[in-house]
Parts: C-alpha cells; sequence; structure tokens
C-alpha cells in the first residue's frame, strides 16, 4: 500500500485475520452503525486488488443510489488517501461502473436489489470474481449473497488465495442474524469453520472525533434503534402496543415441530410478487387433545408458480397424496398472465399432481375477524406451535402492526413490519376448516365469545 498509513480498530484487525484463515469463506463484520464495517469492505478489496493481479472484486449493496452516495464514496476516499490516483494507478469507467487497475485487476460495483425479470439473479451468474463484500447485507435477499458466494473462484490457484465474502450490516431480524450470528431464541449461533463473524459498535471506531459526535446522534433515538445502533444489541426487539397477534407469545408458542409422514400436510398460500410465501402445518386431534403445528415455511420471489411447486415438490413430493393446498381465496381468480386463464390454485393443483378435491379455500375473512381468531387461538388451543426455523413466521407474529380498525397494516414493504406474508399465511390457516372447527367447539364448549379465560 502506498500513502497515508492505515490504521485498524481492534474489532477491523479481528475481522481481518478471519478473512486471512484460508478456510474460511464467510465472514460477517456488523453490529452498531458507525463502527467503521463499511470502510473495513473497502478497504479490503483494495487491497486484494492491488496486491492481486488480474483479480476481480465485487462490492454490492441492494440500490444504486446508496451504493454510489455511501459504499463508492467510502472506497474512492481510501483509494485518495493511499496515495492512489486516477489516471495514474486506475480508471473508472462510470457507465460500467468498474474500476480498472493497471496491474489487470477489476473492481465491480453493482446493485443488488431484487428484479421480477431476474429472480434467480442470473445477472451475476455469468461473472467469475475472485472475493466480494456485501455492505448493508442484510438488505439484500439471501438468494443474491448465495449466487455471489458462487461465482467465487477466479485467480486463486494463481496466487495461492482463498475466496472470500465480507458482509456487513446492523442487528435486525433477517437472514443474515440467523445465519451468522443468533438463533430465534436470542443464543449465539457456534460457526462452522468457513464461517467467522466480528460484531461491531460505534465505540471501535478509531476516529475519535466521529465516534463522540455520531453517539451523541444515536443517543436521541427510540429505544429500538438505539439498542441496535448504538450498542450493537442482536436481541433488540421492536415495542408494538397494537400487534396484530396480541397474544402471540415466543416462550409458549415457538417450539420443535417435526414433519411427520403418516399426518396430513396443510399448505397454507399468501400469492404475493414479492415473494410467494406459505407455511407447512400439521392438524390434528388425538388422545392428548388438539395440535397446530406449523413445521416448515419457504419463500418464493417474483410470484412464480414453478418454483414454489419446485419447492414444495423436492421437501414432500412422496407425501402429496396426503396433502391439503388452502390459502388466500383471491388464488381462485382465472390468471390472464396464463393462455388458458388457469387460477393460481388451479396451476399449483395441476402441477403438484394433487386431486381437485385437496385444494381447500374458503372466502377471505375481514382481517377484524381474522384477527380475533387468530389471537382466540392462540390463547386457548392447548398445543398451536411454531417451529423456530419459521423465522419468517416468527416474526410477522412479532412485528406486524394493526390499525385502529384491526386490520394489518402493509402500506410500506420496505418496512419488515409491514410485509405480513406469512401473517397472511397463517391467517388463511386459521381459516381453513380444520381449525374453525376447533374453534368452534372449543367456544361451545366454554361459552367464551372473546380472548377472555
Amino acid at each position: 500500500m502506498s500513502g497515508a498509513r492505515i490504521r485498524l480498530s481492534a474489532k477491523q484487525a479481528e475481522a481481518w485475520r478471519i478473512l486471512d484463515r484460508p478456510e474460511v469463506i464467510e465472514v460477517f463484520a456488523g453490529g452498531g452503525a458507525g463502527g467503521g464495517k463499511s470502510w473495513l469492505g473497502c478497504l479490503r478489496q483494495i487491497y486484494r486488488r492491488t496486491t492481486y493481479a488480474n483479480t476481480r472484486g465485487f462490492i454490492g449493496r441492494r440500490d444504486y443510489t446508496a451504493l454510489r452516495d455511501s459504499t463508492m464514496k467510502t472506497y474512492f476516499a481510501l483509494l485518495k488517501s493511499m496515495g492512489y490516483e486516477s489516471d495514474a494507478h486506475y480508471r473508472y469507467n462510470a457507465q460500467e461502473h468498474i474500476v480498472y487497475f493497471n496491474n489487470g485487476s477489476e473492481q465491480h460495483f453493482r446493485h443488488m436489489s431484487y428484479q421480477p425479470s431476474d429472480p434467480d439473479y442470473n445477472r451475476f451468474g455469468s461473472t467469475e470474481y475472485t472475493d466480494a463484500f456485501i455492505d448493508e447485507s442484510p438488505e439484500v435477499d439471501q438468494r443474491a449473497a448465495e449466487i455471489i458466494i458462487s461465482r467465487l473462484r477466479l485467480g486463486h490457484s494463481e496466487h495461492g488465495i482463498t475466496p472470500e465474502l465480507l458482509l456487513t450490516g446492523n442487528p435486525s431480524d433477517t437472514w443474515v442474524k440467523f445465519r451468522y450470528v443468533m438463533d430465534i431464541e436470542g443464543k449465539f449461533i457456534d460457526l462452522p469453520e468457513h464461517r467467522g463473524r466480528v460484531l461491531f459498535t460505534i465505540a471501535d471506531n478509531p476516529d475519535e472525533v466521529l465516534r463522540e459526535s455520531y453517539t451523541k446522534t444515536l443517543e436521541h433515538l427510540d429505544d429500538y434503534d438505539r439498542s441496535r445502533l448504538l450498542y450493537g444489541d442482536w436481541s433488540a426487539q421492536r415495542t408494538n402496543e397494537n400487534r396484530f397477534a396480541t397474544h402471540w407469545n415466543e416462550k409458549k408458542h415457538v417450539r420443535p415441530c417435526e414433519f411427520v409422514p403418516q399426518l396430513p400436510i396443510i399448505i397454507s398460500m399468501d400469492f404475493n410478487i414479492e415473494p410467494f410465501a406459505f407455511i407447512f402445518a400439521h392438524v390434528w386431534q388425538d388422545g392428548a387433545g388438539y395440535h397446530v403445528h406449523i413445521f416448515d415455511e419457504e419463500e418464493v420471489e417474483g410470484g412464480d408458480i414453478f418454483k414454489a411447486v419446485d419447492r414444495i415438490r423436492l421437501k414432500y413430493g412422496p407425501h402429496l397424496w396426503n396433502a391439503t393446498l388452502t390459502g388466500d381465496y383471491n388464488g381462485n381468480a382465472r390468471n390472464l398472465g396464463v393462455k388458458d386463464g388457469t387460477s393460481h390454485f388451479g396451476q399449483m393443483q395441476r402441477e403438484l399432481g394433487i386431486q381437485s378435491r385437496q385444494v381447500q379455500t374458503s372466502p377471505n375473512p375481514r382481517h377484524v375477524n381474522s384477527r380475533n381468531d387468530l389471537n382466540y387461538t392462540l390463547y386457548h388451543h392447548p398445543d398451536y406451535r411454531v417451529d423456530p426455523k419459521c423465522t419468517g413466521t416468527i416474526r410477522d407474529n412479532r412485528l406486524v402492526k394493526a390499525d385502529e380498525t384491526g386490520g394489518i397494516i402493509k402500506a410500506k414493504r420496505s418496512d419488515i413490519a409491514q410485509r405480513a406474508d406469512f401473517m397472511d399465511a397463517q391467517r388463511y390457516l386459521i381459516n381453513h376448516a380444520s381449525v374453525q372447527k376447533w374453534i368452534a367447539y372449543h367456544q361451545k364448549s366454554r361459552g367464551a365469545l372473546s380472548l377472555r379465560p
């Protein structure tokens, strides 16, 4: 390196050492805001490009605007501070968003937003990279990150180096948390040897002036964001006095569920374009009482029926003879995007090879009625549970809000609390005859018409 001497904080140096370990492929460096995570990612990419000739690096972020206005500014400021000059040491092509170094290395900048026309992120699949840095990774789809990992194979043997993906981000209930940091019960995960993590806070930023000023800014946030962004608290939870699932209790409802081949499967679907969300449940009665177990979930970006079918077949294909398909009643409407106008449910039935009697839907209940039924079930049902791996369903029960009329607030898709895709799938499960039968029986036997015990 040239120019000013580079000084790493203790946490940045720890992440650097982990990245240097040949067995490690994925490293998550995240936590509170202002800890120097983006700076570290840009520095690592510059180091690899200038040290190893003819290599190619990837820097990505969900939105191009954020990539351009934040991450790329950090990258070019670092180049300048290290003594690298445009035209003398590198050339930047603004149309291609690529930096070409004199030693033959390239730095690619790419936005990673989901595009319905490219649900599998094939735009990344045609280029090989040496390594990658994904900034603010919780905002990026897991599928996009996994595609990038699959492309890390350029120049390793020539230089005696290994593939590496560095991810950064702040605490949030996303795939990043459950893959690299903490499980749904709030316990830190023991990572496999090919993954590493380093958790930062603003206190780890070596810039004392920035550290003090930014800390004062973060201290004025609400409790939830202050816990996440100032203290890097991965167990921080939103407080929501008007949750849709008012009687959700994770200690009671989040418990292991097993797929039992002998039991019927109910597949409940929400046909949102981004994404299709569906849950898998067993609903049954035996000598021990009544049971509702949500044992699995899936989501398919882009509203692709065929991908949804493939996921279901892959997991439960041999057992579909004993499955019931239910969900959003609007899925029965003619689909003008299909040549013969077959509905979503009709397509699912045809592609899964199931009988028409196995598709069982009822008109969608009003949100307020659905909310009452859900909370009645959560409060009274003796064995209503969600498996810990169903993180989307758990998140929605924890976060989805209701307005003053009891309806789900869904106006802002960028707010994770307003997506409600798995909540809708759960509502349709509660609306299925098997659960409605239990609600009617319980209310009749106890004379209970409200949520009160």
